[in-house]
């Protein structure tokens, strides 16, 4: 993932209520290929660059994302019929 897609990810996710050149600067020494979206948005947000968003949301839907896989995983494994 690249500094463009989280940023385009966090303008879905939390509107226009962050600065984009603040948080281009925060991710510019991160290795963004091995850390998920969910920690981004929580390092962003402990720095102090994402007021008023709610991170147990972010993190629902990653764990919704994770159940689904799972379900499906489960289901050839076992043969769904």
């Amino acid at each position: 993932m690249n500094v463009q897609e989280i940023i385009a990810q966090l303008t879905e996710k939390f509107g226009g209520s962050f600065d984009v050149s603040k948080v281009t600067e925060a991710l510019k020494g991160i290795d963004l290929k091995n850390i998920s979206f969910p920690d981004i948005v929580s390092k962003l947000h402990a720095d102090g660059l994402l007021k008023n968003v709610n991170l147990d949301s972010v993190k629902g839907g990653v764990l919704d994302g994770l159940k689904e896989k799972a379900g499906g995983m489960l289901g050839n494994m076992f043969g769904k019929k």
